[in-house]
């Protein structure tokens, strides 16, 4: 009987790059609904909170992106500190980390700039590059 070699691939930052996988997906989704994803699901806005997808876009809006270019520059920098950042400090950190990143700024957006929208994982890579 031979020795079968398996090939295996080890994932050394998961939380990145799912969350890198998502930002791609969210991207994918709002290309092909014309961007109404990204104004429904994937960026926070002054809304009623009545509505439960306020409190939803409060974490999503780091999801979605405006163009390839920003989806490109976030994923470039994520991807450049984020498997660094999770193999110094753990998975849980760095979820903790994205998590609230989103929560605050979301949150601050709402509060602070009611005219607008804000989308983009920007805050995280800023997060990532404070610690």
């Amino acid at each position: 009987m031979k020795n079968k070699k398996h090939l295996k691939i080890v994932v050394n930052s998961p939380v990145v790059l799912r969350f890198c996988f998502l930002c791609l997906a969210a991207f994918i989704i709002s290309s092909l609904t014309e961007g109404r994803a990204n104004l429904a699901i994937f960026s926070v806005y002054r809304a009623s909170l009545k509505h439960p997808m306020t409190y939803v876009r409060f974490f999503t809006h780091i999801l979605g992106h405006a163009s390839l270019s920003h989806l490109a520059g976030n994923l470039m920098s994520l991807l450049v500190l984020g498997p660094m950042l999770e193999d110094r400090y753990g998975s849980k950190a760095i979820l903790f980390v994205i998590l609230i990143t989103a929560f605050v700024t979301g949150l601050a957006h709402f509060i602070l700039f009611p005219g607008t929208a804000l989308l983009g994982a920007s805050g995280v890579v800023f997060a990532f590059i404070l610690l």
